[in-house]
């Protein structure tokens, strides 16, 4: 016999299947994305498992209609352990894995549910094993598929409290090495976790007028086994759910000492049977799947519909069509922007004038841009290359130029040559010579791609001395002279 899959989120009824009661929380979605709580629970007479589910679902107020049930069993009916495993050890079965950990070659595993999850704490490969009574997880099975419901999950009551205590912490605290302590009414939890994994838990009654040394002895009894289970270090925190009316009867100072100073006390969840309830029904609304479950490996295959994110789909598509109609908006705002243009043109298009005269005269202006860009010449690239080339000890202290201009005389049309005149000075070498890295300026800037690109002549003149009057070192000021070609057009 499988187990649904299909999941319906818009309700779940969570069931603690104790020895003596039923305890069950229905969680119902409403339309604003809160959640809806009803609680209700019923005592198991004479076995009668299937009859007391149908009463306590009845006392929920659970349709006919198939829900689903997310269940745990009470935490004294599991075994469990963590352990190391070496490279490739994660492959063993979990029947395997298990006699390793029982260290015993005559337990009964065929009797017994078994589920097994791979995982890493400080860098080493972890596997946690939890077993349960096989006859009794059939029991809960077949009684939730007489029911006519469907069952989603089956996992010990520790491990759904663990959840729902991570859930309500902030998002820094959540992967933490913590020691969580859960109060019942005559007996504590300590289960050590790492995230929302569990490491190590024990159980022992509430001593009753002495619930801090209770606590105590449970905190460092978990903690002790920290290295066995394969950590590096102990937990550095501990946190204790439930019973906060014992805060005001234990001496606060003397827990505080036996404890780690940043020890918190919260309301919930508890060891209460509605908190532990509770807790299954909020572990499937957030979809935990990667959790311990007993019925894992009766679940039926995936359909379609848990697999597809229709929702993210629909509204991709949504965001599409809204895109579109805006787009089409742009459109025709754009055609009607075009027909206004062409009827607001001059008149000369549709009076029967003729209009080559205005197209020649656009294109001879477009024509003259044209010349006027190809012509232009870039300088700031040009100036930059003749700086890099410059000697040491040489500046440069100004700069003349003069563009290409055409003047008619006297019928014949004359060409101002383009000129850049460039103006420096130097510092003369020490027998008060001009230095031959000067000399050959001319060549060095003349063999310069952006200087042979618009100029074909480099000249160096107007070489003078010079005498600083402030420091009394002796220079030369000269100009480098770029030129392009002229020639008189008759």
């Amino acid at each position: 016999m499988t187990t649904g899959s299909d999941r319906s989120r818009s309700q779940v009824v969570g069931v603690l299947f104790g020895k003596q009661h039923l305890h069950g929380c229905r969680a119902s979605t409403t339309m604003f994305g809160s959640v809806r709580y009803e609680y209700a629970s019923v005592e198991v007479q004479s076995d009668a498992l299937d009859h007391s589910l149908s009463q306590l679902l009845d006392a929920l107020d659970v349709s006919d209609a198939p829900v689903p049930i997310a269940a745990a069993i009470p935490t004294s009916e599991c075994y469990f352990a963590t352990r190391p495993i070496n490279s490739g050890g994660g492959n063993a079965s979990p029947r395997t894995l298990l006699r390793e950990s029982l260290r015993s070659t005559t337990a009964k595993l065929d009797q017994l549910a078994i589920d097994v999850l791979n995982w890493q704490a400080h860098r080493r490969q972890l596997v946690s094993i939890v077993a349960a009574p096989l006859d009794r997880i059939a029991s809960i099975r077949e009684t939730i598929a007489d029911s006519k419901h469907s069952l989603q999950r089956l996992e010990p009551a520790a491990n759904a409290l663990i959840s729902a205590a991570v859930e309500n912490e902030r998002k820094e605290r959540r992967d933490r090495l913590v020691t969580r302590v859960f109060l019942g009414e005559t007996s504590l939890l300590a289960v050590m976790t790492k995230g929302i994994r569990a490491i190590h838990w024990q159980s022992i009654p509430l001593p009753q007028g002495d619930e801090g040394t209770g606590i105590v002895s449970i905190v460092r009894s978990v903690e002790a086994a920290y290295a066995a289970c394969g950590l590096e270090t102990p937990p550095d925190s501990v946190s204790i759910y439930g019973r906060r009316e014992l805060q005001s009867l234990i001496d606060r100072q003397w827990l505080s000492n036996n404890l780690p100073s940043d020890f918190r006390w919260l309301d919930a969840p508890s060891m209460k049977p509605e908190h532990i309830a509770r807790a299954c029904a909020d572990g499937f609304l957030a979809d935990d799947e990667d959790e311990f479950d007993f019925v894992r490996e009766y679940r039926e295959p995936l359909k379609l519909h848990r697999v597809v994110p229709y929702k993210e789909i629909a509204l991709y598509l949504l965001a599409a069509c809204v895109l579109a109609m805006v787009l089409h908006d742009r459109l025709k705002q754009a055609e009607a922007n075009h027909v206004a243009l062409v009827a607001s043109a001059p008149a000369m298009i549709s009076d029967g004038s003729n209009p080559r005269p205005e197209r020649d005269r656009l294109n001879a202006r477009a024509s003259a841009v044209s010349t006027f860009m190809d012509k232009r010449v870039r300088w700031s690239p040009m100036l930059g290359q003749i700086t890099s080339v410059l000697p040491e000890g040489t500046r440069l202290t100004g700069i003349r130029g003069s563009a290409t201009m055409t003047q008619k005389r006297k019928r014949a049309v004359k060409t101002a040559p383009t000129t850049l005149i460039l103006q420096a000075e130097c510092v003369l070498d020490a027998d008060g010579q001009l230095p031959a890295s000067v000399s050959r300026l001319t060549e060095t800037v003349g063999r310069l791609e952006s200087v042979t690109e618009h100029f074909q002549r480099v000249e160096l003149s107007d070489l003078r001395r010079t005498l600083s009057q402030e420091t009394g070192i002796a220079g030369a000021e000269f100009s480098i002279i770029l030129t392009t070609s002229s020639k008189a057009q008759g």
